[in-house]
């Protein structure tokens, strides 16, 4: 006589199917947090990169500043510095960039504004002529998003500050001694960057310096008798 197999009962199917439906519902749920928690880590790194960008950007041009107006597409004069109120930043530049070494002025006109949460810069090469130009419409580049606040603060030479640059009573103040930065954005701690500018850059040095009296210099540099 044959032995008898006796397979699973009709219960035990379904209780064995309800298990593994509940396990299969918990690796999803752990599943789905790994990979929000991912989305999350890589969106913050993503901000943190833009935003240390964009401070660095900020921090290069206000640094590299410089204590000459420019002239617009009519020939009137552009502040060498203007900042606060409407207009957040407005300044002209050294080190203009210049990759292909064409022969160019090595100054730029900057300007940076807030628009629609978003911190925005335009750089205008050569500084002269741009603003009011029809024909040369700035490129705004954002820099920062996210941004739900930003105040400047400027510093005078004796250290006391101010919301707005020049000051009312004297527009012609020329840079100020030092900008603080202060930056809201969404999901991060406020943050605070102070930068000194450069009052006074260091006068071009002459290449070939005039001869001395009672000599001239022939073709090959020596002194003729």
């Amino acid at each position: 006589m044959k032995p008898r197999v006796r397979g699973f009962t009709l219960l035990e199917l379904l209780i064995a199917i309800a298990i593994f439906a509940v396990v299969g519902v918990m690796a999803y749920g752990g599943l789905n947090t790994v990979i929000k928690q991912s989305a999350i880590v890589q969106s913050q790194t993503e901000q943190l990169a833009e935003t240390q960008a964009g401070l660095r950007q900020m921090r290069s041009d206000l640094s590299f500043a410089i204590d000459r107006a420019a002239r617009d597409a009519l020939g009137g004069e552009v502040p060498e510095f203007a900042g606060g109120g409407l207009n957040l930043l407005t300044l002209t530049r050294l080190g203009a960039a210049n990759p292909w070494d064409a022969a160019q002025s090595q100054l730029a006109l900057v300007r940076w504004r807030l628009q629609n949460g978003n911190l925005e810069r335009a750089e205008f090469i050569p500084a002269d002529g741009a603003i009011g130009n029809s024909a040369a419409d700035p490129d705004w580049r954002i820099m920062l998003r996210g941004v739900q606040r930003i105040k400047l603060v400027f510093f005078d030479q004796n250290n006391q500050s101010m919301a707005d640059w020049p000051p009312i009573n004297q527009p012609s103040a020329g840079l100020p001694k030092a900008v603080e930065v202060r930056l809201s954005l969404k999901n991060m701690p406020p943050l605070r960057l102070t930068v000194a500018l450069v009052a006074d850059w260091p006068a071009p040095v002459s290449a070939a310096p005039p001869p001395a009296a009672g000599g001239v210099d022939n073709e090959v540099g020596g002194r003729a008798p």
